[in-house]
């Protein structure tokens, strides 16, 4: 019951008692009726002055309580008669006034973040208690390759469909590691946090260094592919010289006294040459020229890399189809380069496969792809991570170039790619860039 009800209910009570009292005394005392007549009317004053000193206060703050309970900061209570009252009301007014202002900078602030964050080329991931997305800013959208925010919103990291979700999820508190996707894509992530109500509030901040890194790892090798192409054809070319010369004099030699040395003489010849070769495939990869671009269907690729690859997967027993798009198949590459980018990439296919097994080579049109799957041996996560490194092979026999001309190649045409083995199938997925 409100403290108003509660003080007029007394006030009705003492009234009407005085007024009993007064009513026995009406025809026997005057005298008492006439005491008892001034005690009701001094009761009346002072329930006058309490209820202008304790209650209307009271109703005014209980409105004021009702004003903070709506958040409502801009009305303000107003004077009254009583001066300690009057404090209290100021003090009100004060305590709003900073609470507007506080909200106001907050509101701003709020917002500044906001427009920093949606501004900001990194990408920010912020998770909730939970260790769920509630937000990603409009870099972090494009770094991670997410075409809708609901499609991973309220979705913990390890079981969106982010690319690199697994690896975010495993991020430690202020933890900064570089992490690599499965085509070349390479990001810096560091996991951090703000006080949200008294609790660590975790974000993730993503960076893109694939630029940056393959600038510097690509300088790096060229320098050291020029320097041991310079050194080893130097002496390949002399001593090369130098067993030519021997191998004739030898094959001069009437009396055929060092016959036996002239098989091994021509032996060291041929690995020279051999090692001349394997040099010299180093060096093309330095030397790719830049593309020359003109409009090309990527399904008369497709139907060209079928005919140059199909007759080696058929003398290994493997199916080779394809799967080709009734709708726009154009793009701006270079027709000569991308071939061989295909089937460079058929070829490690049907060398995982061995024999028997399928090839499929397919081409969208939404989006504007062409993705050779095979059922070959899956790649593991270590060495998925290392394909595209220079040098890098799984085979005995490799040297580690196929895949750096790949890589050189979908690069200078501007080209996301991806790599994945799932459920028994291998995917390489080339995504062509729009003009």
């Amino acid at each position: 019951m409100k403290s108003r009800i509660l003080f007029f209910i007394l006030a009705i009570l003492v009234f009407g008692s005085i007024l009993g009292i007064g009513f026995l005394f009406f025809k026997t005392d005057i005298h008492k009726l006439l005491i008892i007549e001034g005690i009701g009317i001094l009761a009346i004053i002072l329930f006058s002055i309490l209820y202008h000193r304790l209650i209307k206060p009271y109703q005014i703050i209980s409105s004021g309580m009702e004003l903070l309970k709506e958040q409502d900061f801009s009305t303000r209570l107003r004077p009254i008669a009583s001066s300690e009252a009057n404090q209290v009301i100021e003090v009100f007014n004060k305590m709003m006034d900073q609470l507007k202002d506080e909200r106001l900078q907050v509101r701003e602030k709020n917002h500044f973040l906001d427009l920093l964050i949606q501004a900001s080329p990194q990408g920010v991931v912020i998770l909730d208690f939970d260790e769920k997305i509630t937000e990603i800013n409009s870099a972090g959208l494009r770094l991670l390759n997410i075409q809708d925010i609901n499609e991973v919103k309220d979705k913990k990291l390890s079981e969106s469909n982010i690319n690199i979700g697994k690896q975010l999820a495993d991020l430690k508190p202020n933890e900064d590691v570089v992490i690599r996707s499965s085509g070349i894509t390479m990001y810096r992530c560091s996991r951090s946090s703000f006080i949200d109500r008294g609790f660590a509030h975790p974000f993730i901040l993503i960076e893109e260094l694939t630029h940056e890194l393959l600038k510097t790892e690509k300088k790096s090798y060229e320098n050291i592919i020029r320097m041991m192409a310079h050194e080893v054809n130097n002496s390949v070319g002399a001593v090369s010289s130098t067993l030519n010369v021997i191998s004739d004099t030898l094959r001069q030699d009437e009396n055929n006294e060092l016959a036996d040395v002239l098989p091994a003489v021509e032996a060291s010849f041929d690995r020279c040459r051999h090692l001349g070769e394997f040099i010299s495939n180093f060096a093309e990869v330095v030397k790719i020229p830049p593309p020359t671009l003109s409009k090309v269907s990527i399904n008369e690729l497709a139907k060209s890399v079928d005919a140059l690859t199909r007759i080696e997967c058929q003398r290994r027993s493997t199916q080779l189809t394809l799967d080709l798009t009734t709708e726009i198949d154009t793009a701006y590459v270079d027709s000569i380069q991308f071939e061989q980018v295909l089937v460079n990439i058929v070829k490690n296919a049907y060398e995982a496969i061995g024999t028997g097994g399928e090839i499929y080579i397919t081409t969208n049109s939404q989006p504007l792809s062409i993705t050779i799957i095979n059922n070959g041996l899956a790649i593991t996560d270590e060495v998925r991570q290392k394909l595209f490194t220079p040098f890098f092979t799984t085979k005995s026999q490799g040297q580690g170039i196929g895949l750096m001309f790949v890589r050189e190649v979908l690069l200078n045409h501007n080209c996301k790619f991806d790599l994945s083995s799932k459920d028994g199938w291998t995917r390489f997925e080339i995504l062509f860039n729009k003009r």
